[in-house]
C-alpha cells in the first residue's frame, strides 16, 4: 500500500468515526508541508468523505484557536476543488470565516469560494437567480458569484435594478470584476454617480462609493473619469459618517485620487463633529509624503481640527507617518511648531512635546523667519509656550527661543533671552551648555553674542554656588541628604524582604538574585526529565537624567512658572 492509500484510507475511517477534523488537525501537526487541501476534495468527491457536513463544520467550531489555524489553510484550498452544490459549500466557506474572526487572513476561504464559481458558472448563476428571488443566503454569496462570472453584462442588470439590495449587491462587485473595458469603466461610474445623487438607500450608496473608488484605484490615467463631479455631490451636503468613509477610501485606494480630491477631502473633513480618531487614522495610514498630491500644510491644517477632540491625549506612535514627514525637511517641522505654539491649544502643544519625546534626544529645531508671528507679544507667548511644554527637552527649547532671538522682534528679545536663562539654563546645564557653546561661535552674530553671554553668567552663577556650599542656611550638606536616603533605601529594602517572607504567596515563586558576573547560568529540565545548563550572556544598560535644579531650589515659583506657561491664552482683540 502506497503513502497516498495509506493517506487516504487513514481520512476515510477518521469521516466514519466522525473525527475527521482531528485526523486532519494531526496530519497537519506531523507534516506542514503536505498539501491536503486538493487531496481533501478528490476523497469528497468521490463520496468517500463528507467534507461539508454538519457534523464538520460543528468540529470546526468546537477548535481551539491554535488548532483552528493549523487546519485553516488546508480547508479554505480545499472549497476550489470540491464538486457540490453552492449551499453546502457557500455554508462551509461562511464557517471557517466566522471562526477566523477579525484576523487578516479571515477572507481566504472566499477567495477560494470566488475561484469555485469560476470553475461552475450554472452554480453562480443559480446563486444570482436565487439572490433577486430575495434568497437571503444567495443574496450573502451573490458578489462572489458575480466576480467568479466576471461578466459585465450580467453586472449591469444588479445596477439598474430598482431595489436598494439588489443594486447595492451589483456595486459591491463592480470594482472587482477583473480585465474590463475603459467603456466599462466608464459605464460603472456613471451608474455610480447616479446612486449618489438619487441617495434613495443609504447601503446602495456606500457600495456605490467604494465601488467608484475601486475603480479610479485600477485607472492609469491621471485623470480620473468624472471625479470630480462624484465629489462635488459628496461634499455638497456630507454627514460625518460620509466624509470619515472618503477619509478611508484615500487609504485603501491610494492610486485612486487626485491632488485636488485629496485637498477636497482634507479641507472639508475639518468639519466633522464626531469620529475624529477615526477619521484621523485612515489620514495618518493614507499619508505618502513623498507623493506630490500631499500638501504638508493641508495636513497639518487637517490634524489641528482633528486633535483637540480627542478623548485620550495623543501618542506619537499613533502618528508615525505624520511624524516622521514633519521630521524629514526641516522646513515642515518649522512651519507645525510655530503654528501649533502660537496656537496655545493645550492638546496641539501636547502633541508637540510627544512628537519631540518620539525623535532624536537633544535634536534642535529652528523656526525660520516666514513662520513666526510679527509681533513682539505673540512671538513672547509662542516663547512662553516652548518653555511650558518642551522644558523637558532643553536643547530642542533652546534652539526654538535662539532662532526667536535671531529672526524675531527687537521688542521679544528681552523677555526671551530671561526665559532662555530662567528656567532653562537655571535648571539645566549638563547638555544645554555644551549647545550653548556650540552656538557661542554661530554665523548669526545675533545667536552668537546671546549665547556667550548666557555661558558667562551661568558660569558666574555656579561659581556663586560653590561659593554658598558652606553656608549653615543650606544645611544639611548634600553628603549627610545622600547618606541619609541611602539609609532610608536600605531600610525600605529590609521591609521588603521581611513582608515577602511573611506573604502566602512567597513559597510559590522561585527568586534568584545575581550579585554582578558577564554571563548569566541556570539549569532547564527537558520534557525527558534530563537537566542541562542554560547560559546568557548579559551586557551593560546605562542612563542617567537630569534633574532640573530650580525645580530643587524653587520649586513653587518653578511649577507655577510652568503652569502659567501652558494654560495662558492671548488676549482676544
Amino acid at each position: 500500500m502506497t503513502d497516498e492509500s495509506k493517506l487516504a484510507q487513514l481520512i476515510i475511517e477518521g469521516d466514519a468515526a466522525r473525527r475527521l477534523i482531528p485526523v486532519i488537525l494531526d496530519l497537519e501537526y506531523k507534516d506542514r508541508k503536505r498539501e491536503l487541501g486538493g487531496f481533501l476534495a478528490e476523497l469528497h468527491n468521490s463520496g468517500e468523505i463528507t467534507l461539508l457536513s454538519n457534523d464538520n463544520l460543528a468540529a470546526i467550531r468546537r477548535l481551539e484557536h491554535n488548532e483552528f489555524w493549523m487546519i485553516f489553510g488546508a480547508l479554505s484550498d480545499a472549497i476550489e476543488h470540491v464538486v457540490d452544490d453552492y449551499p453546502a459549500v457557500q455554508q462551509f466557506a461562511e464557517c471557517l470565516v466566522e471562526k477566523a474572526g477579525n484576523d487578516g487572513a479571515s477572507n481566504t476561504p472566499f477567495v477560494s469560494f470566488v475561484r469555485w464559481c469560476e470553475k461552475h458558472p450554472s452554480q453562480a448563476i443559480r446563486i444570482m437567480k436565487g439572490a433577486k428571488d430575495g434568497q437571503e443566503n444567495c443574496q450573502r454569496s451573490c458578489v462572489f458569484a458575480l466576480q467568479g462570472l466576471n461578466d459585465f453584462g450580467r453586472l449591469v442588470d444588479f445596477l439598474a435594478d430598482s431595489r436598494a439590495e439588489i443594486r447595492s449587491i451589483g456595486f459591491r462587485a463592480l470594482g472587482r470584476l477583473k480585465n474590463l473595458t475603459s467603456q466599462d469603466d466608464q459605464t460603472g461610474i456613471d451608474a455610480c454617480l447616479s446612486e449618489i445623487l438619487s441617495s434613495s438607500s443609504g447601503d446602495a450608496r456606500n457600495a456605490a462609493i467604494e465601488a467608484v473608488f475601486r475603480i479610479w484605484d485600477k485607472e492609469t490615467d491621471k485623470k480620473k473619469y468624472r471625479q470630480d463631479e462624484v465629489l462635488m455631490s459628496l461634499l455638497a451636503k456630507p454627514s460625518d459618517e460620509d466624509l470619515v468613509r472618503l477619509c478611508a477610501m484615500l487609504f485603501y485606494h491610494k492610486n485612486a485620487s487626485t491632488g485636488k480630491t485629496i485637498s477636497a477631502v482634507l479641507s472639508r473633513s475639518q468639519s466633522i463633529s464626531s469620529g475624529f480618531e477615526t477619521a484621523s487614522h485612515w489620514i495618518e495610514s493614507a499619508l505618502t509624503w513623498k507623493d506630490v498630491r500631499w500638501s504638508f500644510k493641508e495636513v497639518v491644517a487637517f490634524m489641528e481640527a482633528m486633535v483637540p477632540h480627542f478623548e485620550q491625549p495623543v501618542k506619537s506612535k499613533q502618528f508615525h507617518s505624520f511624524c516622521e514627514w514633519v521630521w524629514e525637511e526641516p522646513a515642515n517641522a518649522s512651519y507645525l511648531f510655530a503654528r501649533w505654539l502660537y496656537s496655545g491649544d493645550f492638546s496641539l502643544c501636547s502633541f508637540l512635546a510627544e512628537m519631540v519625546s518620539g525623535g532624536d534626544k537633544g535634536a534642535a529645531l529652528s523656526l525660520l523667519p516666514q513662520d513666526l508671528p510679527s509681533e513682539a507679544v505673540d512671538q513672547v507667548f509662542l516663547a512662553r509656550k516652548c518653555i511650558g511644554f518642551l522644558w523637558l527637552h532643553e536643547v530642542t527649547a533652546a534652539s526654538i527661543l535662539l532662532s526667536l532671538i535671531e529672526h524675531g522682534h527687537p521688542d521679544a528679545v528681552p523677555e526671551i533671552e530671561e526665559l532662555l536663562w530662567k528656567p532653562l539654563l537655571l535648571s539645566y546645564s549638563s547638555e544645554l551648555r555644551p549647545y550653548l557653546g556650540q552656538q557661542a561661535s554661530s554665523a548669526s552674530p545675533t545667536v552668537a553674542k546671546a549665547s556667550q553671554e548666557l555661558m558667562a553668567k551661568h558660569a558666574a552663577y555656579i561659581e556663586g554656588l560653590e561659593q554658598a556650599q558652606d553656608l549653615s542656611e543650606l544645611e544639611p550638606s548634600n553628603e549627610a541628604r545622600r547618606a541619609a536616603a541611602i539609609k532610608d533605601h536600605q531600610r525600605n529594602t529590609d521591609i521588603q524582604k521581611q513582608a515577602r517572607k511573611m506573604s502566602v504567596f512567597g513559597d510559590m515563586f522561585h527568586t534568584a538574585t545575581m550579585l554582578y558576573g558577564r554571563k548569566s547560568f541556570s539549569l532547564v529540565t527537558g520534557g525527558d526529565g534530563k537537566k542541562f545548563p542554560n547560559i546568557t550572556p548579559l551586557s551593560e544598560h546605562s542612563y542617567s537624567f537630569e534633574f532640573p535644579r530650580l525645580s530643587v531650589v524653587d520649586p513653587v515659583g518653578f511649577n507655577g512658572l510652568l503652569v502659567v506657561c501652558r494654560i495662558e491664552q492671548r488676549k482676544t482683540q
